[in-house]
């Protein structure tokens, strides 16, 4: 994979000019992967199917059922993205008990799945953070915030 094959978002004001100038380096992103307006409908239509359990888990990632307020939420994500995933996992594998609209299409359904698998590993990833911090453990604490970011 050659440097002309990453395309990264420079968020540096001189990047251009370092470019120009032969210089590699300064700070810069890379652009987050983007949806067809097929896979947009897929992603829309699991997360309506998914709407209950949604809520549920946000509901417990907010009162901090899965240890920190921080740890929480991140494992609330994680969830919620691994069901509406599994949603359109099994939309693939039986289309005979499709809930989906005929419309949206089996290639659109297979993007956007492939989409929640990596948004899943992100948050995935915040959530480790958090665990190797120590942030696991615990709950809030009432009057005592600061506290309740750590653990107890």
């Amino acid at each position: 994979m050659e440097d002309k094959d990453i395309k990264l978002i420079k968020l540096d004001p001189l990047a251009e000019k370092l470019d120009k100038a032969g210089m590699k380096g300064g700070v810069g992103k890379l652009p987050k992967p983007k949806l067809s307006k097929e896979g947009k409908a897929a992603l829309k239509q699991a997360t309506k199917d998914n709407l209950k359990y949604s809520r549920y888990v946000s509901k417990a990632g907010r009162k901090g059922d899965f240890g920190t307020p921080l740890m929480s939420r991140a494992a609330a994500k994680q969830l919620k993205t691994a069901a509406k995933e599994s949603t359109l996992k099994s939309e693939l594998d039986y289309p005979l008990i499709a809930k989906f609209p005929k419309n949206i299409s089996t290639k659109a359904k297979n993007e956007a799945r492939i989409y929640l698998k990596k948004r899943k590993k992100e948050y995935e990833k915040d959530a480790k953070f958090f665990q190797k911090r120590g942030y696991n453990n615990g709950g809030l604490i009432k009057g005592f915030p600061k506290l309740a970011k750590r653990g107890f």
